[in-house]
């Protein structure tokens, strides 16, 4: 393969430098979107090329080199060395290389030197023995540490190692994995759940979920979080892993994807129903109504399915705001209070007291024009 065959642990590993030719894209990154799992190295780099914003790094090796305090991380897979930590810097190399893999793909106004070239040919590296002895660095770097992966990358990493723990027979898979990246057991649980939704809607249900799990990842998974939704959903608040697996097969498949449906724009209109997550809780509210998810469904604006709630909720407001009243004025009768103090109590009293009057006459008048 062109490089030290001697490998040590990821606790202390040794920077090898291996020739560009004996490095691989890893087909299993968890950045990439789930159609391109698998894929040839062909499609990972133009992949890249389009996405990763490789330019920059290009230039930036053509003009400096490649800093050495930077290594790939890779381990040996077929006769080769599978880049695990690092994709976007060897895309970067095999173009500016112009690799069969890169095929038409080049960078605009670069055009290094063959002693550049030369240069660049062999690339420092930590080798690893296996994806399993680097997982738990990786995902302690990109879930709980300073370079983060999107919430839709990490949830799919999370996922696998879910599930790993979960065959292994840990006791808690949740709380296991978050403690090897770094994190808390909610927060694994509840990106494990947006994204095994998902799943299940996909391959159970038969729900192209391609849309919100690529684009509109976020705000899925904080929808997730509403009991509201879950509710609508049939989900429910499952807390351990088998509570999870077994909730998912009760699962409402229309509702399901009247959600998912209102997480992506549909013809005719400019925005999702659901378009930002800070609605989720009236969402929520919206879906737990009938009267205001039929209005919903009727115009498809958010906001005046809200103004249902709201109307439905007046009266418990003021109900509310009695009961307020009554515990306050318990408060009074037992406290000793000054006559400067009883003073202002008893003015905005008089201010309550017209209020009140005001409130119910309105009430009245409306009821009185309704019959």
């Amino acid at each position: 393969m062109g490089a030290d065959s001697k490998m040590k642990s990821p606790v202390e590993p040794d920077i090898q430098r291996i020739p560009i030719e004996d490095l691989r894209l890893d087909s299993n990154n968890p950045r990439l979107p789930e159609d391109l799992v698998g894929a040839d190295q062909g499609d990972l780099l133009r992949y890249l090329y389009e996405h990763g914003v490789l330019e920059e790094l290009g230039r930036s090796f053509v003009d400096n080199g490649y800093f050495v305090h930077e290594p790939l991380i890779a381990t040996p897979e077929d006769g080769a060395f599978v880049v695990l930590e690092g994709n976007r810097r060897l895309a970067a190399l095999l173009i500016l290389h112009r690799s069969v893999a890169a095929g038409d793909i080049g960078f605009v106004d670069i055009d290094p030197t063959a002693d550049q070239l030369a240069r660049l040919r062999e690339t420092p590296c930590y080798v690893i023995e296996s994806r399993e002895a680097v997982h738990r660095f990786l995902g302690f770097r990109h879930i709980g540490g300073i370079k983060t992966w999107s919430a839709e990358a990490k949830a799919r990493y999370l996922l696998q190692e879910v599930d790993r723990a979960a065959e292994e027979g840990a006791e808690d898979p949740f709380r296991e994995v978050a403690r090897r990246v770094g994190s808390n057991a909610q927060g694994v649980r509840n990106s494990y759940i947006a994204i095994r939704l998902l799943v299940h809607a996909r391959d159970e249900l038969e729900i192209d979920t391609r849309y919100v799990q690529h684009e509109r990842f976020g705000v899925w998974e904080r929808t997730t979080h509403s009991k509201d939704v879950r509710g609508f959903i049939n989900f429910g608040t499952p807390r351990a892993y088998q509570g999870v697996m077994q909730a998912l097969e009760g699962i409402d498949a229309e509702h399901t994807r009247e959600v998912l449906n209102d997480l992506k724009p549909q013809p005719g209109y400019r925005q999702a129903v659901l378009s930002d997550s800070r609605d989720v809780t009236d969402y929520g509210r919206v879906l737990a109504n009938e009267s205001a998810r039929r209005i919903l469904r009727e115009s498809r604006d958010l906001s005046l399915a809200r103004q249902v709630i709201d109307q439905l909720s007046m009266p418990d407001r003021v109900k509310r705001l009695a009961d307020s009243g009554r515990v306050l004025l318990g408060e009074i009768s037992a406290a000793s209070l000054d006559r400067e103090t009883l003073s202002q109590i008893a003015r905005a009293a008089q201010d309550l007291q017209q209020l009140a009057g005001d409130l119910r006459s309105l009430a009245k008048g409306r009821l009185e024009i309704d019959d």
